[in-house]
């Protein structure tokens, strides 16, 4: 089994995945409309209460992978970040036909993460 990806260890890249959950978290929650604009969301005041949600959710995603203490809890984030990450890329892939760039630019992110996610939970500690 590996050891190390991207040429770092399990837990620096758990710890940098964790990060990039609270950025996007943060930007979800504070500023939506920047998230929004990265995304080619328009905005409004209904996309603006979705991005503040989804960004809550990549806090708590981020306050778990920070606070897993044992090898199983490292998995076990992973593992269902994954998961989200691949629900998410999925609902991504089925809205293209009507949001078009909005939705593929969502997608692709997601499964970046997915992959990343996936990747990560493999590599020996």
């Amino acid at each position: 089994m590996a050891k190390t990806a991207l040429g770092m260890r399990k837990r620096t890249l758990v710890q940098s995945m964790g990060g990039s959950a609270a950025l996007f978290g943060v930007a979800g929650v504070f500023a939506p409309q920047a998230l929004g604009t990265a995304y080619g969301v328009p905005p409004s005041p209904y996309t603006t209460q979705l991005l503040r949600l989804f960004g809550s959710r990549m806090l708590a995603l981020a306050a778990w992978t920070f606070t897993a203490r044992t090898k199983e809890e490292t998995d076990r984030v992973l593992g269902v970040a994954a998961a989200m990450n691949l629900v998410d890329m999925l609902i991504g892939l089925a809205a293209a036909r009507t949001t078009g760039t909005t939705a593929v630019r969502a997608a692709t992110t997601s499964a970046i993460f997915a992959a990343l996610g996936l990747a990560v939970r493999s590599l020996e500690d």
